[in-house]
């Protein structure tokens, strides 16, 4: 059921809103079940006064999410309040309504209600937990919950089921509203706290209510924060240790919310006849993380193993011939571009499979540096494949000959004649599952950094970051998680020539005293040292030093990121020092694309672990902004 709008429209046009309510709530019912009189009563005046308040108080513009749930298998949220916290930020609020105009304390003489514990004590005995946690409803002659507890269990819900209130940038409240309760032998009801931080508001003590809304709200438009709201946003398994079991169709993963709709509306379309219309084109994005290569090799893996013809490309050949590699048995399923441009027609594949977007050039690739006459990557895909599958993430374009934006993307599908679907991966899997440390990276690299927030102490924040100031150190750190046979890397930014394809040559030398050599080439004999495509995934890669190239679409559980002279911390924001970069980012004209591609690279390199990341930089300023943003330095 969605039923939401701005506090001001609720309240002003209520009349034809409360009806919507009642329609959704009888559509969203499995059986079209009617509401219940209390239900809508609670509708027409518990959220109506709520509604009220936030007029008065000029926080009209907060959204009102009405009997708000994620899953079937939650309870709703009478109502979940979205705005914009008065010091930044998004804000959150679930509210608990009741049209309680009495509430007797717990009455030890009736056991109805009470835990199984009091209750085979028979009569007269009350434990202290249900002393603290439990009201008399007289008129039903039961006790039930305080309202602070169901408050408590609404918001544990929507931790587990939107992994948005994970990201502790996020801020979440809940309270409980009273509107009604004026009688004064009822007030001991909120001077009692069964769950601390959630307070209970009563009739009777208005301001305090109004206290609680202007510290969590700002009058500023809330629409942002409900749009995210409605998205649909944890695993600490490397992918490329189970590709084989994924694509064979057996996983110890779990796909979660829009991972798992992905799986059902392609396989749905593939296993079904031919629809009216044009040709329906899957657009999947998500951030880094945000498990696009789980879903595509789960999709391969069921293709496969119904019989359908599918093959897997992508524009990342590390992740590509990894995943190959890996899936004994199935390999030819992987393909290049060039391959299937030259030797698949019009719809013969039932699926094509197409990740790392991204990183498409315009049109494939002969070889290492040029490109084939003719049609468009996308063109290739979509026309070869009866349901084509593309997977991107725009924060990962890196070079000028990445021209596939996500709007350039859906563009070249549409002006092929088919229709393009859209779907979000918004949650971010990877650094199992740290929605903190996801917004940590977005907001550094975006030059609007926020201090970095570990854990409140009762819940700790399960990803490690800090830094250091000596690749020494962070080297030291690393090698211990790899003597525990835990994977660890270390990359760099592309600062330093790489010109020995062996893998045994030091270039890389951030610092006096210390030098590693970068991956090898893919074309190499050297004894221990793994190619190119394996450096992520391969025993022995941890002795060189990795770039983007070789990581990008892969991962590890512990990470070092080696951060070059090419950007810097100037006090103010990120600067770019051309003259530093060595890769085909050079070729970027715009000094602003240029930067953005650097600032991309960096984010690559930094959401690859997911256990825990290491930052190290040769600019002492950089280094000290990590200092003051409250980093653990090693």
């Amino acid at each position: 059921m969605e039923a939401f709008w701005p506090a001001r429209e609720l309240l002003r046009d209520s009349h034809r809103l409360i009806p919507e309510i009642e329609n959704r709530y009888r559509e969203a019912h499995p059986s079209n079940k009617e509401a219940g009189r209390g239900d809508v009563r609670s509708w027409r005046e518990s959220v109506y006064s709520l509604a009220s308040l936030l007029d008065r108080l000029r926080l009209d513009q907060v959204w009102m999410f009405v009997e708000y749930r994620v899953a079937p298998e939650m309870n709703p949220v009478d109502v979940v309040l979205a705005g914009c916290h008065p010091d930044g930020g998004l804000s959150y609020a679930a509210i608990e309504l009741k049209q309680w105009s009495q509430a007797e304390r717990p009455r030890p003489d009736i056991a109805n209600g009470l835990c199984a514990q009091c209750r085979r004590a028979g009569p007269g005995t009350l434990c202290e937990q249900c002393a603290l946690d439990r009201i008399y409803m007289a008129p039903y002659e039961k006790h039930t919950k305080h309202p602070a507890v169901q408050v408590y269990e609404n918001m544990q819900s929507l931790k587990v089921h939107h992994a948005m209130f994970d990201d502790r940038y996020v801020r979440l409240a809940g309270a409980s509203y009273l509107h009604n309760l004026k009688d004064p032998e009822s007030q001991w009801i909120r001077n009692v706290s069964p769950r601390p931080g959630i307070p209970t508001f009563t009739a009777r003590v208005p301001g305090e209510l109004e206290e609680f809304l202007n510290a969590t709200f700002s009058a500023d438009s809330g629409a942002g924060a409900a749009e995210a709201l409605l998205k649909r946003r944890r695993t600490s398994s490397l992918i490329d240790s189970d590709v084989g079991a994924v694509v064979a169709g057996h996983t110890r993963f779990s796909l979660v919310e829009n991972q798992l709709t992905v799986v059902e509306k392609v396989a749905e379309v593939a296993a079904g006849p031919p629809s009216a219309g044009a040709k329906k084109v899957f657009v999947v994005s998500g951030r880094a993380g945000s498990g696009k290569s789980l879903v595509g090799l789960t999709l391969l893996g069921w293709a496969l193993s119904t019989g359908r013809k599918a093959c897997y490309a992508s524009g990342g050949v590390a992740s590509r011939e990894t995943f190959k590699r890996a899936a004994l048995g199935r390999r030819s399923a992987f393909a290049t571009l060039n391959s299937i441009a030259d030797n698949r027609t019009t719809d013969e594949l039932d699926l094509i499979l197409c990740d790392e977007a991204h990183r498409l050039t315009e049109r494939p690739m002969k070889g290492s540096y040029s490109m084939r006459p003719g049609e468009s990557s996308v063109s290739v895909v979509v026309t070869r494949a009866k349901v084509p599958v593309f997977f991107i993430d725009g924060d990962q374009r890196l070079f000028s000959d990445e021209v596939w934006s996500p709007e350039a993307l859906v563009r070249e599908v549409q002006d092929l004649g088919a229709e393009v679907v859209p779907i979000s991966l918004d949650r971010v899997l990877r650094a199992v599952g740290s929605s903190t440390y996801d917004t940590w990276i977005q907001r550094l690299l975006a030059e609007d950094p926020l201090p970095w927030m570990p854990d409140d102490g009762a819940e700790p924040e399960p990803f490690q970051l800090c830094y250091t100031d000596s690749a020494a150190t962070m080297e030291r750190f690393l090698l211990d998680k790899e003597r525990k046979k835990e994977s660890a890397r270390m990359a760099a930014g592309i600062c330093w020539k790489w010109e020995d394809r062996s893998g045994t040559d030091p270039e890389v030398a951030p610092e006096p005293g210390w030098a590693r050599p970068w991956n090898a080439g893919d074309q190499h004999d050297t004894p221990g040292v793994p190619k190119r495509r394996y450096w992520a995934t391969e025993t022995g890669g941890f002795g060189q030093i990795g770039c983007v190239h070789t990581a990008q679409g892969l991962e590890y559980e512990w990470g070092g990121v080696i951060m070059g002279p090419d950007l810097v911390w100037n006090g103010a924001g990120w600067q770019v020092h051309r003259e530093h970069v060595l890769s085909k980012a050079s070729r970027i004209r715009e000094d602003h694309d240029l930067a953005l591609a650097i600032r991309n690279a960096y984010g690559v390199l930094m959401t690859r672990s997911i256990r825990g990341t290491v930052l190290y930089s040769v600019d002492p300023g950089t280094r000290r902004l990590f200092a003051e943003l409250g980093v653990e330095k090693l």
